[in-house]
C-alpha cells in the first residue's frame, strides 16, 4: 500500500515537468522552517512559563533594591525573560533601560527568524505553479503544432504538468500560510509580554533608584 503510494506520487511528479522541482525545495523549506519554529516557540514559552513565579521574585527583589539577590536568581532561571532581567541588572550601571531594551530586541529578533524564508516559500511556490501552467500550456501547443489536431493524445502531458505544478504550487503555498499567520500570532503575543514584563522591572529599578537617593526627612 504504501509502495503504491509512493510510485502514484512520483508518477505525479515526474508529469508535472521540471518545475516541480524547485516547488519541492520550496516545500522542504517551508516545512522545515515550520517545524524548527514550532519547537523554538514551544520552548520559550514552557521555559518562561515554569519560571514565571521567579520572574515575579526577581522584580520584587530589585524593587527592593537588592540586585545582587535578583541578579542570582535571575541566572539561576532557564528563562529567556530571566535572562533579559540578568543581564540587564548585570550592566545597570552602564545603563539598566538601554540594556533592557537592545537585549529584548535580540529576543525578539531571534523569534522572528525563518519568518521571512516562510513568507518567500508563500509567495513564490504559486508562481512557481503559474510558471509550470505556462510551460506545459508551451508543451500542448507545440505538441498539437507537429501532429496536428487530429491527435490530440499526445496533448495531454503538456495539459497535466499545467494543472499539476498549479495545485502542487497552490498547496506548498497554503501549507505554508496557515503556520505562518500563527507564528505571527504568537509573536505579537510574546512581544506584548516582553513589553509588560520589561516595563515592569524598569519601573522596579528606577523606584529602588529612586528610594536610595532621597534623603530622608528629618524633623
Amino acid at each position: 500500500m504504501i509502495e503504491q503510494t509512493l510510485d502514484n506520487a512520483l508518477h505525479i511528479f515526474h508529469r508535472g515537468g521540471p518545475v516541480m522541482w524547485p516547488i519541492l525545495v520550496c516545500s522542504l523549506l517551508g516545512f522545515t522552517i515550520a517545524c524548527e519554529r514550532l519547537l523554538a516557540f514551544w520552548k520559550y514559552n514552557f521555559a518562561n512559563y515554569f519560571f514565571s513565579s521567579k520572574q515575579r521574585q526577581i522584580i520584587a527583589l530589585t524593587r527592593e533594591g537588592k540586585y545582587s539577590e535578583a541578579l542570582e536568581l535571575a541566572k539561576s532561571s532557564e528563562s529567556p525573560i530571566c535572562s533579559i532581567f540578568a543581564q540587564a541588572l548585570e550592566n545597570r550601571e552602564a545603563g539598566f533601560t538601554e540594556t533592557l531594551e537592545a537585549v529584548s530586541q535580540q529576543t525578539i529578533d531571534r523569534l522572528r527568524r525563518g519568518f521571512s524564508i516562510l513568507d518567500t516559500v508563500i509567495t513564490v511556490a504559486p508562481m512557481l505553479g503559474i510558471l509550470g501552467t505556462v510551460t506545459g500550456i508551451i508543451n500542448t501547443f507545440n505538441v498539437l503544432s507537429v501532429a496536428g489536431i487530429e491527435n490530440p493524445t499526445g496533448a495531454t502531458a503538456g495539459i497535466a504538468e499545467a494543472l499539476i505544478t498549479t495545485a502542487a504550487g497552490l498547496i506548498v503555498s497554503i501549507g505554508c500560510l496557515f503556520p505562518f499567520n500563527f507564528f505571527v500570532a504568537q509573536l505579537k503575543r510574546r512581544t506584548h509580554e516582553l513589553e509588560q514584563l520589561t516595563h515592569q522591572i524598569e519601573i522596579a529599578y528606577n523606584t529602588s533608584t529612586q528610594k536610595k537617593t532621597t534623603p530622608p526627612i528629618t524633623l
